[in-house]
């Protein structure tokens, strides 16, 4: 992340970007500023911004650690937002992730102390597609277990995109990095996507 590099911002409550430029690099993340915002955030928020490295889209979760509001003399609002990164930037184009479909593989997952089994709907290298009754904001960090061919696997992930349907909503999510021990979901997610994928070419093979 470079000063004068222009950001956009994702919040919680809204899908809508919100245009920025990053003014300081820190230690924990870097500060950006937001002319004219219409958005209302809090410190602890967890957000996710969006930019560009050599031409390629990109977007990372951060923290919001401080909140500074100013009234501009065209009655238009100042926001300067300080964020701590807390994931690897990774990309923002999908394609580059290839989903692999969980049709008829029986993958559940469990989100936060959501007691419900969602349905898995695909599973990617570096996240997942859900059906869920609950609701979640976009932005949202959150403890998930997969479960698969008998083992959970624990880890946390961001919540990146909703879309409601008939029945139930549909929420894609990307692990992030988790210190904890038995936090495994980022790592795990490679090995589950490869071993669907075998047992899907198995299946149409008639080895199965």
């Amino acid at each position: 992340m470079k000063t004068d590099m222009g950001i956009s911002l994702r919040t919680p409550e809204q899908e809508e970007l919100y245009p920025g430029k990053v003014f300081a690099t820190t230690d924990k993340g870097y500060n950006a500023v937001f002319e004219g915002g219409a958005f209302s955030l809090e410190g602890g928020a967890e957000v996710l911004v969006f930019y560009e490295i050599n031409d390629r889209p990109m977007q990372q979760p951060v923290r919001v650690l401080s909140v500074v509001e100013e009234k501009q003399d065209d009655d238009g609002t100042r926001i300067t937002l300080e964020f701590e990164t807390t994931g690897d930037p990774v990309s923002a184009d999908t394609r580059e992730c290839y989903r692999v479909s969980c049709y008829s593989a029986d993958v559940k997952a469990q989100l936060g102390e959501d007691p419900e089994m969602c349905e898995v709907l695909d599973v990617s290298a570096t996240g997942f597609a859900i059906l869920s009754d609950a609701v979640y904001a976009v932005g949202q960090m959150l403890q998930a277990t997969l479960h698969y061919n008998g083992t959970p696997v624990q880890g946390t992930a961001v919540l990146q995109s909703y879309r409601a349907s008939d029945k139930k909503n549909r929420y894609g999510l990307r692990a992030v990095d988790d210190v904890r021990p038995r936090a495994t979901l980022k790592k795990d997610l490679t090995r589950i996507n490869l071993e669907i994928q075998r047992e899907q070419a198995a299946r149409l093979s008639g080895n199965r």
